[in-house]
Order: structure tokens, then C-alpha cells, then sequence
């Protein structure tokens, strides 16, 4: 049985973003999805796995597809690594194999999602043309032999690309047992320092700036007479070649934002050829990283919608314990509230299957994790959930990353069971699914929009000012503590609609422009609740600094004066004061002076700033605006000032211990526990449990329905 993207796109979009909040709300009403001509009905989220007919016999493809069916998955995804097979020789194509591939999978009841293997060129390529290749901070260029090394500013590659793309698509694109397209893969955009770069770079800033002058008044040219003559003498910024001094912040930033525009061009150049030959109802994504640094999927506008992959347990250790073996909690939690948000679409396009070989560490997920990843991805609102690979690979660079079966091709792994009976339960729910529900007035009450700019974030990490922060880390202490109240989360942009939540939260929110300053002031006017944090409005959307004092454009507007700030050494000590707790920092500290009318939420405890505010919060208008300068060690001031923004607004909330998560799909509520402890929720009387037990033990999901009151 086919199981269409119709039914889970719009699953997805019903579930969480047109339905977000109740009508007597004024909640959202989110523009068309881009890919809105491929939705009709609600139908089941799809199910898939991924594999490799080049990598296995012939005579074992068709039992290989006849046991994906019968396991019970819906879709298989090939070909995104098969370049070298796709054109084995320059301008000669061979697609008799994947032909062969597809018949036999769609034979034995799968659709096909097929990749585009861009990441991975042929040896000729390397051999007649090595100028395809990046080149490294180090001034090596590099060649065949691993993945995504390519120069994507190269026009000899974009040529390559767009041959084999053209190719691809016109063989497969009018083809119904190809479900839909992956464009390249994980595109991370590694650090291109190539001649092409650098020519792509100076077209880039000419298209920019438009003058040379103006170019340099936002790089501060007049300093270290670092200012340029014309577009053409410009390098491309190498901070790994800067040896004691530092590249202007500004031409690194304006670098990384580079980089996203070609990544985001080179993908939307491979989207539309794809959608000049596909039929109707293809699709086209791409699987991006899970957190996404380099890329910035906003910047991309040709996919229907995006995608990413999901790989949990790597050997890091947040929460201690056990928690290693459960996987980082923020991870697909930040994810899916990030991608969602795009445009109310998004698929798991790779879930870890069980352990695998690239990390620092690499151990065991701990049994019942893949079935607990499975069900926060479904409450999460997933269009389809796709796991990387069916089969565990005998030789190869990833011959210790497990698959669905194990080494013999049939015998399902540990790992494998669990996706396989994780995949059945929840189909066995998704007929039960209301998807006119809207959600419960309680949770749509506590709806948080996290605002978030990969700008801001580039430019955080390009002047962290002490090794101690953590643009990331920082991130994930916010989102937790947001959904440690059991509300639901987006990620959105600068250009969103703040006035569809109830609160808006915006950590180290650096580059802030007048403009943006006064949508914050009208959003809190009009009713809504800010959380503003440390280095947040220190410089404008330039990357520099106000002409005025620090902080300038939102000190109206959290009604304080910032006296400036401070980070320590981990020699040396600092602590804040707040309803009768210490908590240590060291991180970063903005020092407050509160205007009249502004109440202080927190103190610190010495330096010569004792007894100055570290936190504040004051009302404006109709709603409140908080602002939290410090950053603690462990976090923990941070959350329960989060927590009491809800409190003081009369919305009732949830004490969720950090890794524990709520969400809610279809009429059912869904609780997940990446905690290394069990927690026992408090489920009203009317509440019937479909999936789970309670007390939630660790690395397990708990479902239930409440019953209308």
C-alpha cells in the first residue's frame, strides 16, 4: 500500500500550524505551503528506508524490497551517492541499473524517493578537472575520494550538475513510482577558499553594496588601512590565517552569508529542473543537518519544503547518567520546531537506525530510544519518518554504522525490531487521528515563538569574546527551558507575524536594527509577552555597534540602561542573587541599571557590580517584556525566570524535568523522556493512555487522549 506525502503534509500542516490556535484566538492563518499543489486529503505519514543497489548483488535486490514491504515500510530512497554508476564516463549515462532498481521496488509495493548525487563526483571528474574541488582554509585543494568536497562556485561543476540533473530528470521525472527528489545531500557548505570562490565572492558583494565605497564603510576599510580599491582585489576572509590579529567581523560575516547564498542557489538551480520535467505530485527537498550552522534553509526557495537528518546518539553526554545512550535533548526537539516552522511542512529524511561509526564515541542507543525518537518525530508534526540504511554494510567507511537487518541482509537488528514495531504502532494510531482538531485552548495559551537569525548566530561565533560561549549551547538552554512549561515552540524570522504568540523569545538576539526594535515594542503593546537576553541590541543588522550607548535601540524598550558587561575566567568566580538562590556564572553578564516602573528579577552577588540587576522584567502596554543579562553556568536562574514570564502572565503551565517533552497531534498528547530519570506526569481523570506507562521511564513515549470536558 502507497501511503502519498498528501497525507502527511497535511497531517503535518493540520497539526501544527493552521490549527495552532483554537478561532476565538485570533491565532495563525500561515501563507500557502509551497508545495500546497501537492496537498488534497489527509491522509497516513509514510514510512522509508534507505539503500543501495550498487552496494549488493543484483540477485539480492528483490528480496531486499520484498523485505522492506513486508516489515511495512512505505518508500525506499536511492541513488544520492551513485554518480560515478549514473555517468560512468563524461557525457555518458547509464540509468539501466537504477531502472532495473525502481521496477523492482515498485514490484514489491515501495515508492522511490530518488537523490541527486552531487555530493559525490566520478574519479574523471577529478582526473580532467580538479579546479570542481574546494579548496581548504589551509590553501589545499582536495580531490577524489571522500564526499561534498567540490567547489559549488565553480562553473565547471555547476555544468556537471546541471547535465546530470537535466539528465536525471528528464528520465525520471514524468516516472509514478518516483514519489519525490532529494537534491544533493546534507549540504553543510564546508569552507571553499578557491579561485572560483573568490570570484563568486566579488560578484556577490558588487550585487551587495553596488559600490566599492560602500562596501568599505561596512567592513571598517578606514581600519588597519584595510580598505579595498576595487572588487576585484578582494581575498576572501581566512580567520585561519590571521595569525595574531583578527579579519574584520564584518567581511567574515558577510563571508558566511555568502556561503548560504550558494548553497541555497546551488540547490534551487537543481529544484527547477527537476520541476520543469516532474510530473505532478513530485516533490522536491533536501536532507539538511539537523542543526544547521553553515546553510541557512530560509535562504533556499525552490524546495517545496525541507527536510533533515537526525542522528541522536553520538557519544555526548548532556544530561549525565545514561542520558548518552538516549541522545542530545534538544536535538530533534529544535529541529522539528525550526523546520516546521519554514512552511509548515518537514520530513525526518534520515532517523539513526541504531549505532553508528562517526562519532568521537559511538555507542548502543538505549533500547526503547529509536521507538522514542520515532514518536516525539510524529508528535512533532513529520510528513515521514526515513531511516538510514536498511542494510548494515560489509565494507566501506561505514561498515560500523548498523542498518534495519544486520550483516546477513535478513535478520533484523535490536535497533531494527524497534523502528519496525515503533512503525506499526503508530499506524495502527494515525486512523484514530482527529485532524480537524484544534489545539487545547491550554497549550495554544503558552504558544512561544523563538526568534532566531543564522546571521545572529554567525555573528556571535565570529566575536564570541571568551572561549566560554557557545552560540549552540546557549540556544539549547532557551529552547529547554521553554518547553520545561509544556508549550508548544516555532522558530521564526525577523519578517514573521510576532503578534500570532502569546510569547516571543529572542536570546542574544546581537544585531538589532530601529526597525526591529519597534515591531517589538508594538508586538508587547498590543499584548504580547518579550523575553530579551544577554548581548541582545549591542550592534545593528551591519554587525556594528550603535552610535550611542550600549544596547541603544532597546533600552526603552526593557526599560533599563545597560552599564556594559563582563565575562570571567574559570579561575575566578562570580554569583547572582534571585529569590533567595545563588547561581554561578561565568559566561557573560550584561550589568543592568532599571529604570522607574522596572522590577528586578536578579542581582549580583559581587564584583564591584554587587547589588546592580541581572535580570529584569516591566509591563508595557498590555504586555511585559523581561530581560535576563546574565548567563549561568548550569542555566538554571535562566529557566525559572522563563517559567515565571508565564506565571506572571496568568497562563498555567507544566514542570517538565530538562529532555522531557509534550507535544500534541490530532487529539492525542504525546510525552517523551530523554532524561536519564523517570518522571511521572499528572494526567487529568479524563485522560486515557494508548501507548505508554506511567511512571515514564527513560527513553520512552507515553500517549494518551483527554477527553472534552
Amino acid at each position: 500500500m502507497f501511503r502519498p506525502l498528501l497525507a502527511a503534509l497535511m497531517t503535518a500542516a493540520v497539526a501544527t500550524t493552521a490549527a495552532a490556535y483554537p478561532a476565538d484566538m485570533g491565532g495563525p492563518h500561515p501563507a500557502p505551503l509551497r508545495g500546497a499543489a501537492l496537498l488534497h486529503q489527509p491522509e497516513s505519514m509514510s514510512f522509508g528506508v534507505f539503500y543501495y543497489p550498487t552496494q549488493w548483488p543484483q540477485s539480492q535486490w528483490r528480496r531486499d524490497f520484498e523485505g522492506m514491504h513486508k516489515l511495512g515500510f512505505d518508500f525506499t530512497h536511492m541513488a544520492e551517492f551513485d554518480w560515478t554508476y549514473l555517468e560512468p564516463e563524461e557525457g555518458h549515462f547509464d540509468f539501466a541499473w537504477l531502472d532495473q532498481a525502481i521496477d523492482l521496488a515498485s514490484k514489491a509495493g515501495l515508492r522511490v524517493i530518488l537523490g541527486t548525487p552531487t555530493a559525490a563526483p566520478p574519479s574523471w571528474m577529478d582526473e580532467r578537472y580538479p579546479e570542481v574541488y574546494r579548496v581548504d582554509e589551509h590553501g589545499q585543494r582536495h580531490e577524489h575520494g571522500i564526499r561534498a568536497e567540490v567547489s559549488l562556485a565553480n562553473p565547471k561543476y555547476e555544468a556537471f550538475v546541471t547535465r546530470l540533473v537535466t539528465a536525471m530528470a528528464r528520465h525520471y521525472g514524468h516516472d509514478p513510482r518516483v514519489w519525490g527528489w532529494q537534491v544533493d545531500n546534507e549540504p553543510s557548505t564546508f569552507p571553499d577558499y578557491s579561485d572560483s570562490a573568490r570570484a563568486a565572492f566579488q560578484s556577490w558583494l558588487q550585487k551587495k553594496y553596488g559600490t566599492i565605497d560602500a562596501m568599505n564603510t561596512a567592513w571598517a576599510g578606514s581600519f588597519w588601512s584595510t580598505r579595498y580599491g576595487s572588487f576585484k582585489q578582494v581575498h576572501l576572509p581566512n580567520a585561519t590565517l590571521a595569525a595574531e590579529d583578527k579579519l574584520s567581523p564584518h567581511a567574515l560575516l558577510d563571508f558566511a552569508r555568502f556561503q548560504a547564498d550558494t548553497t541555497a542557489r546551488f540547490l534551487d538551480a537543481q529544484a527547477a529542473i527537476l520541476k520543469k520535467y516532474a510530473r505532478s505530485g513530485q516533490w522536491v527537498t533536501t536532507n539538511y543537518t539537523n542543526v544547521s550552522t553553515a546553510t541557512d534553509p530560509r535562504r533556499s526557495h525552490g524546495l517545496d519544503f525541507p527536510s533533515f537528518t537526525l542522528y541522536p546518539v553520538a557519544g555526548t553526554n548532556i544530561l549525565g547518567g545514561d542520558s548518552y545512550a538516549i541522545g542530545k535533548p534538544a536535538n530533534l526537539m529544535e529541529a522539528a520546531s525550526y523546520f516546521r516552522s519554514i512552511n509548515g511542512t518537514f520530513g525526518v529524511m534520515e532517523l539513526q537506525p541504531g549505532q553508528v561509526n562517526w562519532g568521537e564515541i559511538n555507542p548502543q542507543p538505549m533500547p526503547g530510544a529509536v521507538s522514542m525518537w520515532m514518536w516525539h518525530a510524529f508528535a512533532s508534526g513529520a510528513s515521514f519518518i526515513s531511516t538510514y540504511r536498511y542494510r548494515h554494510p560489509l565494507r566501506g567507511s561505514e561498515m560500523y554504522h548498523e542498518g534495519i537487518v544486520s550483516t546477513d541482509g535478513v535478520t533484523l537488528s535490536r535497533t531494527g525490531r524497534e523502528f519496525v514495531d515503533t512503525l506499526h504502532e503508530i499506524k495502527t494510531l494515525e486512523p484514530k487521528l482527529d485532524n480537524k482538531a484544534t489545539l487545547p485552548s491550554k497549550l495554544a495559551a503558552r504558544y512561544t515563538a523563538y526568534l532566531w537569525s543564522q546571521d545572529v548566530f554567525w555573528d556571535l561565533d565570529i566575536q564570541p569574546q571568551t572561549t566560554l560561549w557557545n552560540s549552540w549551547a546557549y540556544r539549547n538552554t532557551y529552547t529547554l527551558a521553554v518547553k520545561s512549561t509544556g508549550a508548544p515552540m516555532d522558530f521564526i524570522a525577523e519578517d514573521d507575524d510576532f503578534n500570532r504568540y502569546p510569547f516571543l523569545i529572542a536570546p542574544a538576539y546581537q544585531l538589532v536594527s530601529q526597525a526591529l526594535a519597534d515591531k517589538w515594542r508594538r508586538y508587547v503593546e498590543q499584548g504580547g509577552h518579550l523575553i530579551l537576553t544577554s548581548r541582545t541590541g549591542q550592534k545593528n543588522a551591519l554587525g556594528q555597534f550603535h552610535e550611542g550607548p550600549w544596547a541603544a535601540p532597546i533600552l526603552d524598550l526593557i526599560g533599563d540602561d545597560v552599564e556594559g558587561f563582563d565575562m570571567l575566567p574559570p579561575s575566578a568566580n562570580g554569583a547572582v542573587n534571585a529569590n533567595g538562590k545563588t547561581h554561578a556564572w561565568h559566561r557573560w553578564a550584561d550589568i543592568l541599571t532599571p529604570r522607574p516602573s522596572t522590577t528586578v528579577l536578579a542581582t549580583y552577588a559581587d564584583h564591584y557590580y554587587a547589588g546592580k540587576a541581572a535580570a529584569t522584567t516591566r509591563k508595557l502596554g498590555k504586555g511585559t517584556v523581561t530581560m535576563i543579562g546574565v548567563s549561568t553556568d548550569d542555566g538554571e536562574l535562566e529557566r525559572e525566570i522563563v517559567r515565571s514570564v508565564y506565571q506572571r502572565a496568568g497562563v498555567a503551565i507544566d514542570d517538565l524535568p530538562t529532555g522531557v517533552f509534550l507535544d500534541w497531534r490530532g487529539g492525542f498528547y504525546v510525552m517523551v523522556n530523554y532524561n536519564p530519570q523517570p518522571f511521572s506526569p499528572s494526567l487529568p481523570i479524563t485522560a486515557t493512555i494508548v501507548h505508554g506507562h506511567t511512571p515514564l521511564v527513560p527513553a520512552q513515549a507515553l500517549v494518551w487522549k483527554e477527553a472534552s470536558p
